[in-house]
């Protein structure tokens, strides 16, 4: 077994980071690939350097706790913030949660640091390192979401299909009205010669609304100047998966050769690409903007999201807790 398997490992998923980033460099894959290399090089880059140049590892572990420190507050504060604006939600407090774990690990790495042993070392390495790879990670996630939703549509757009949220009574709340005017950008934004796009308004009517979000977003529409045959309604969906279906089938059956635009919050972006491209639906997404307090939660709870769909984060941090569980065992 190489003495610092670790090197080897983080060779491996740098090489599989490039392929994957020639092959498909829009794919959020890429950067899990290269985030796995990034901690196992610093795994092993600590396991050699305490050997030999333990100030290499002070270094490398302040500038990870300092990481760790500076994100857990970040989630921390703004779960306050947002959870005193908006009141007590599960997702607000979720953030608030995910800070506090990672501001229990900083506490953790203290307790060990002053009682010692062996075990509770080996525990808090790979807890560490999931942590970091998990951070890096969001980080990386959070920068693919700013710049994804921020992408031009193509000129050749047909279609604008506007995803649904929540309403404020009978009307679209903040968050919908972001996204209907940013709907509205995209056809503003087109050549005086082309022609005008078709708005399909897509959302079902929830346990909790009085109508149907395609009924509120057609009404903004209207209201807004669009004339009413340039708008459908689709209203039977009631997640992103139906959303992108049902628009689909709707625009198959009545215009030959669509090309579509889907508006969602920027946030959003990349899980509505990812469950179109699974549904086998070819559309572009743009992003709206959202409230700056509100985006770092609202991104942190699509990257658990993404996390539970596309299963290569966590499979990636199997294996990158494996190669420490592994070289603790061989190593006895």
């Amino acid at each position: 077994m190489p003495e610092y398997p670790e090197y080897v490992a983080a060779a491996v998923f740098a090489v599989g980071g490039v392929v994957h980033a020639v092959l498909a460099p829009h794919r959020f894959s890429t950067a899990v690939l290269f985030c796995l290399a990034v901690t196992s090089a610093g795994l092993g880059e600590a396991a050699r350097s305490a050997e030999t140049h333990p100030t290499v590892v002070t270094v490398l572990a302040v500038a990870a706790l300092l990481m760790t420190l500076a994100l857990g507050l970040l989630l921390l504060v703004d779960s306050i913030v947002l959870v005193r604006r908006y009141g007590p939600q599960a997702s607000l407090l979720a953030t608030g949660a995910v800070g506090c774990a990672l501001l229990a690990v900083l506490g953790l790495d203290a307790v060990v640091q002053t009682v010692g042993g062996e075990v509770a070392g080996a525990l808090m390495v790979a807890v560490n390192a999931a942590a970091g790879y998990l951070s890096l990670l969001f980080l990386a996630f959070t920068v693919y979401v700013f710049v994804r939703g921020r992408s031009t549509p193509p000129p050749e757009t047909t279609h604008v299909v506007v995803l649904g949220a929540g309403l404020n009574g009978d009307r679209p709340g903040p968050l919908l009205r972001r996204r209907l005017e940013r709907a509205l950008a995209v056809d503003d934004d087109r050549a005086p010669d082309a022609d005008a796009v078709v708005f399909l308004v897509s959302g079902g009517q929830g346990d909790d609304e009085v109508r149907s979000e395609a009924d509120a977003m057609a009404d903004y529409l209207r209201a807004r100047g669009v004339a009413a045959d340039r708008i459908v309604r689709e209203d039977r969906s009631v997640n992103t998966g139906q959303n992108l279906r049902f628009s689909a089938a709707l625009m198959d059956r009545t215009a030959s050769g669509h090309r579509a635009t889907v508006v969602t919050s920027g946030f959003h972006v990349y899980r509505t690409a990812l469950l179109a491209r699974r549904a086998g639906v070819l559309v572009h997404v743009v992003g709206a903007p959202t409230s700056p307090a509100y985006w770092l939660s609202a991104t942190l709870r699509e990257f658990a999201a993404v996390l539970w769909l596309d299963r290569l984060p966590l499979i990636g941090l199997s294996l990158l807790l494996a190669v420490p569980v592994a070289t603790a065992v061989f190593q006895r």
